[in-house]
């Protein structure tokens, strides 16, 4: 299963068609990805990773993801996929940007796709 995260404006708008790609062996471990992407969220649990993401992407008035973490994995990716903050994308497809892993970040520009 793929993603592409998408960065942000500096306004918090989401950047479509852009960022890294993210590649695992289904939701769960594209969350598990995602999590382990930066130190400062690697340490925390993943149910608070999850629900961190969603205060921002959402607001403090969201609807708490199931108990079950797979299922919790699907809602929380098609909610940031609602968002516009990810998208998915089909497995069979060469990437043309940069990819990450669990073990590799690729850095995306706050403000990539901004015309001066």
């Amino acid at each position: 299963m793929r993603i592409r995260i998408h960065p942000e404006t500096t306004e918090g708008k989401p950047i479509p068609g852009t960022g890294p790609v993210l590649e695992a062996e289904g939701p769960a471990g594209l969350v598990e990805a995602m999590h382990q992407q930066t130190p400062f969220t690697a340490e925390m649990p993943m149910a608070a990773y999850m629900d961190r993401v969603l205060a921002h992407v959402q607001g403090e008035a969201r609807i708490p993801l199931p108990g079950d973490p797979e299922a919790a994995a699907v809602e929380f990716l098609t909610r940031l996929a609602r968002h516009a903050r990810i998208e998915f994308m089909a497995d069979d497809l060469v990437s043309e940007g940069p990819q990450a892993g669990a073990n590799h970040t690729a850095e995306a520009s706050a403000c990539a796709g901004k015309q001066a």
